[in-house]
């Protein structure tokens, strides 16, 4: 049934709906206080932030993301996106992070721009967008931020402006557009190793952050002859490893199944596309347990070839149509939106998170105008929190620094101590922060 409300939105000359991308089908279901489906962006800068002028800044640069500024709303067989017109405001920021947004409810917004002392924070819903999304978002607000407090700029660079014309690629739906029917059906894995280990409360989050010179982590990894992102997968992998072998032996017999990371790659890589919408899929670097410990050398060399052997287009193209498939198909879009929610769930753990013992992100280094280097002291990037996973990692770096950050809904910090000891044995140093 349409309300007086929705006929009155439909006959707004601005009003238009959006169709949710693929990955965001599957997060609009399962978004709960358990699986709140957000991750967080943070700048800090050298000075305290002006609330006042963080709003307008807000309310000047939410018209350059039309696409962004929406409410969830529900359909017959699918949730969509329709033009939100109210303002989205800032908020005071909250002790854990990525708290529950109430996506479903009218007039919410899936973005949540939040202030305290000299940091702003942004959390996105992950059925709105990806890192790539949202940091093009937290670019542009402080850019306005900054020009608004008298900072002029020559070049902006790819930081976007409120006049700047919208491109219509940057909605798109980019699964769809490189969707191959033809590509066989890839492999299901099985079910991954997890931490043996409570849950906190709902709400509760725990953030660790290590702060590394770049200059160093590169070196060591380029002396090992990998990447930076298989460098520190490895010494993920390794972690979990060590605590799956201080478990009582009965234990460790009961949940040794395969340890494995998530890693997101994002496709833009691969496929052109301008999209900022979801535009990311998983590769799945780990070892099996059960042939018996790994050295980390043998782990290295696991996650360096797996890496390279899934991060191609053909590759690519059977994920993109494993993750594609489902939903095109017509038995599944006439299922009705309940029941799709009451499946969901089950999707979201069977197919997904069941399927790894952890996730690591990177969203790589961060150029802002040079202008605006002086005034920031650092970028955080905070992976969403899982009930299954339990613990996530993401890293970002400005400038000469890497921001190496932990979230985790368990009180113990077993994953991060044993990640960090091992930077330091490694010759790297470490500076460590938490909430």
């Amino acid at each position: 049934m349409i309300s007086v409300e929705d006929i009155e939105d439909l006959e707004h000359p601005f009003i238009r709906t959006y169709s949710l991308d693929n990955a965001a089908i599957i997060f609009s279901l399962v978004s709960s206080a358990r699986i709140s489906a957000l991750f967080r962006l943070s700048i800090t800068l050298k000075e305290p932030i002006n609330v006042t002028i963080l709003q307008q800044a807000l309310e000047n640069i939410i018209v350059r993301f039309p696409y962004f500024r929406v409410n969830l709303r529900k359909g017959l067989f699918w949730y969509y996106w329709r033009t939100n017109l109210g303002i989205p405001k800032v908020m005071a920021d909250a002790k854990h992070p990525c708290q529950e947004m109430p996506l479903r409810k009218k007039g919410i917004f899936p973005i949540r721009v939040r202030a305290f002392q000299n940091r702003i924070s942004v959390e996105f819903h992950h059925s709105l967008t990806d890192g790539t999304g949202g940091i093009t978002f937290l670019k542009a607000l402080l850019g306005e931020y900054l020009l608004l407090k008298g900072i002029k700029v020559e070049d902006w660079g790819d930081t976007f402006r409120p006049h700047v014309n919208l491109d219509p690629e940057e909605y798109e739906d980019a699964y769809i557009r490189y969707y191959k029917k033809g590509v066989p059906r890839i492999k299901r894995l099985s079910n991954a190793y997890h931490l043996p280990y409570k849950l906190e409360k709902k709400g509760i989050y725990n953030v660790t952050t290590g702060t590394v010179p770049v200059a160093d982590i590169l070196k060591k990894a380029k002396e090992l002859n990998v990447s930076l992102t298989e460098f520190l997968v490895a010494i993920y992998i390794e972690s979990l490893q060590e605590i799956l072998c201080s478990l009582p032996l009965s234990e460790r017999k009961r949940t040794r199944k395969p340890i494995r990371i998530s890693v997101p790659i994002d496709l833009r890589r691969i496929y052109p596309s301008k999209t900022l919408r979801n535009f990311i899929l998983m590769l799945t670097p780990g070892i099996d347990p059960r042939l018996g410990k790994h050295s980390f050398d043998e782990i290295l060399k696991q996650v360096y070839h797996h890496m390279r052997i899934e991060v191609n287009d053909k590759f690519v193209s059977q994920m993109v149509k494993r993750n594609v498939q489902a939903s095109l198909h017509l038995a599944v879009r006439l299922i009705p939106l309940f029941i799709k929610q009451l499946m969901g769930r089950v999707i979201y753990m069977e197919l997904g998170e069941k399927l790894y013992s952890g996730s690591f992100s990177n969203l790589g280094r961060i150029q802002v105008p040079k202008e605006f280097e002086d005034h920031i002291e650092n970028f955080h990037f905070l992976p969403g929190y899982n009930p299954v996973r339990k613990v996530g990692c993401s890293i970002v770096s400005f400038r000469d620094t890497l921001y190496i950050t932990f979230g985790r809904v368990c009180k113990e910090a077993e994953v991060e101590k044993y990640f960090f000891k091992k930077l330091v044995k490694l010759g790297i140093p470490v500076k460590i922060e938490t909430n």
